[in-house]
This record gives C-alpha cells, sequence and structure tokens, in this order.
C-alpha cells in the first residue's frame, strides 16, 4: 500500500464503505472529493481512480443520493461537475435515523399481530431498541449539526 497520507486515506474510506455494505469504489470516490480543491468532471474522477467512467458515474449517482456528492454545473460545459458536500460524514446519521424509525415502527405494527406473552414482549422490544436508537441518533445529529460556541 501506498505510503501517501492522500492514497491511504481514499482507501481507509473505500475499506470503510465496503465493511458497511457500500461499494468499495463509491467510497474511494467519496475520499477523492473530500481532499479535491475543486469540482472534478467525472473523467478527471475515474482517471485519478484508475476506474472507468461508468463505475464512476454509477457510483457518484450513489453517493448523491446519500447526501454526501452533488453536482456542480459550469456555465459553457455540458459535463457536470462534483463536489463532496460540506460534512459528508456527519450525513449518515440521519439515514440511520431514519431507516431505525421504519424499522421500529415496522416492529410495533408486528408485536401488535401476537397475542399477549411472552413473544410478543420479546417483538415489542425490537421495537423499543429501534425506537430508542433511532431517537438517539437524531439527536446525534443535531448535536454534531449545530456549530460549536465559540469560547469567549
Amino acid at each position: 500500500m501506498s505510503k501517501d497520507p492522500k492514497d491511504r486515506f481514499v482507501e481507509a474510506l473505500g475499506m470503510i464503505a465496503q465493511a458497511e455494505g457500500m461499494p468499495r469504489i463509491s467510497g474511494r470516490i467519496l475520499g477523492h472529493l473530500v481532499l479535491a480543491d475543486e469540482a472534478l468532471s467525472l473523467t478527471e474522477i475515474a482517471e485519478a481512480l484508475d476506474i472507468s467512467k461508468a463505475s464512476a458515474s454509477t457510483n457518484l449517482r450513489l453517493l448523491e443520493s446519500r447526501g454526501t456528492a452533488e453536482r456542480e454545473p459550469r456555465k459553457g460545459s455540458r459535463h457536470d461537475h462534483w463536489r463532496v458536500r460540506p460534512n459528508p460524514h456527519t450525513r449518515v446519521l440521519r439515514p440511520m435515523s431514519q431507516r431505525f424509525h421504519r424499522n421500529a415502527e415496522r416492529m410495533t405494527e408486528i408485536a401488535q399481530e401476537f397475542p399477549a406473552g411472552l413473544a410478543r414482549n420479546k417483538v415489542a422490544d425490537f421495537a423499543d431498541f429501534y425506537t430508542r436508537s433511532a431517537d438517539f441518533l437524531a439527536q446525534w445529529a443535531d448535536a454534531i449539526e449545530t456549530p460549536p460556541v465559540p469560547k469567549a
């Protein structure tokens, strides 16, 4: 592996993305965009990471759908340029909270289908876990997204 910290950062985000069930290349693209000084074209991204333009395009759209990358149209250019959204690392919490909230609703509905008793309580425990986790993740997202108050 390269000793260049830029390469190590890009590869580390790729491995993290892969471990989280996303394509490794999407993490690598995100890392590359984080370190870029300006928005980059699809061609620039593909060449820098030695990937196909099709793979870059697919993964950029995935990052866009997750709120971590966005298109930046350029006047006089037919091509979009891409940049990382501010604080992409904090953008994982809110969607996670929303997913956990949906899981809580589903578990609550299923729990209500059981007759009163142990099985119903076990399923309701899952609903409670997802509800409390969703609330925690939302509060955490609020805390991270709120700019710190400057010290006097």
